[in-house]
């Protein structure tokens, strides 16, 4: 009977949430060669590049600019010890020509800036993912002449691990990209060299204080219908993911210390703990989904969870299915009373 409160609770953790977004999360492939460079399709979007070079490898964007237009750019690594990723850019419109490194292909014409990476004595605390980082390349400059640019990133001692490459200052995503973030959120915790148990184990433990919860609130042989058991499901991938989100942030926390960024992270935490709490209270009610209230609730919880990228898209989702279909499909034996 109380949803109102919890309802509005979780819509003002959303309102704050929204107007907070990240760079776009990207997985390259086999950009290994100027020919092979990956093309960063808005070089004004910011995106988030989740590659890795192997030793002596070298891997290669491609960006177009108008002159006048701001280049940014920059590397990281999740990495400890002495990985430090570096970067060469190239372009027909660069006037320099820096020596470079051994490996770096630079195609006939084009002139070369080379940025030595410096790696920080302290991780960067990046309350997105959330993870902790150590950026070792930082660039924010005006193109003065148009062209086409390219980066290489390589490691000055041939040395192999994971390297982020951040492009861009717009932050904006298209409905896909929203959508699966996600997933790729599983994606970089992986790239970062966790554990899969480690990755997976919050949704796992959840699932687990799901059932024993499930068992014991069975009462008699009276079977719920499959929906039900759908919301409390998806009710646990929402709870999971902010079990996950602490957990993570544990481990960021490690390395970097306190920092402002938990702010946002704690919103991606108590959002989806909130909502899926709530969820997985209604879904285990006699009553469920019996009041208008309570269908506001459901909605409300789905489009929370969705905005912070909880549950995998499935969980807000059937949360907003459950927020409209008619009580005789959530409970068919009400119909029968009636």
């Amino acid at each position: 009977m109380d949803t109102v409160r919890p309802a509005l609770i979780v819509l003002a953790l959303l309102l704050v949430a929204t107007p907070a977004l990240a760079h776009v999360p990207e997985f390259p492939g086999d950009n290994t060669s100027p020919e092979q460079a990956l093309v960063v399709p808005d070089a004004a979007k910011s995106w988030s590049f989740y590659d890795h070079v192997e030793g002596g490898q070298v891997k290669y964007y491609r960006l177009t600019f108008v002159a006048g237009q701001r280049l940014r750019f920059g590397t990281f690594t999740p990495s400890g010890g002495s990985f430090t990723p570096s970067v060469v850019l190239m372009s027909e419109s660069l006037n320099s020509s820096d020596r470079v490194p051994t490996g770096v292909t630079v195609p006939e014409g084009m002139g070369t800036v080379v940025f030595d990476g410096e790696r920080p004595d302290a991780a960067t605390y990046e309350p997105f993912t959330p993870s902790a980082n150590y950026h070792t390349v930082g660039v924010d400059r005006t193109v003065e002449e148009g062209g086409v640019y390219l980066l290489a990133i390589y490691e000055p001692r041939n040395a192999s691990g994971p390297v982020g490459v951040t492009v861009g200052y717009e932050e904006e995503f298209s409905p896909t990209e929203y959508l699966t973030v996600p997933f790729d959120l599983v994606r970089i915790h992986l790239w970062e060299g966790q554990h899969p148990l480690l990755v997976a184990g919050p949704w796992f433990v959840t699932f687990l204080g799901g059932v024993a919860l499930l068992h014991t609130q069975r009462r008699g042989n009276r079977r719920r219908p499959l929906i039900r058991y759908g919301v409390i499901s998806a009710a646990l991938l929402v709870l999971g993911t902010g079990v996950s989100t602490i957990v993570q942030m544990g481990l960021a926390l490690v390395a970097t210390g306190p920092t402002s960024g938990l702010l946002v992270t704690a919103v991606l935490v108590v959002v989806p703990a909130t909502s899926g709490a709530w969820v997985l209270r209604i879904g285990l009610r006699d009553d469920f989904v019996s009041e208008p209230r309570t269908r506001v609730g459901l909605g409300i919880a789905g489009v929370a969870s969705l905005v912070t990228w909880a549950g995998f898209i499935v969980g807000p989702a059937v949360m907003l299915l459950a927020a409209v279909v008619p009580t005789g499909v959530i409970d068919p034996s009400r119909d029968q009373e009636r």
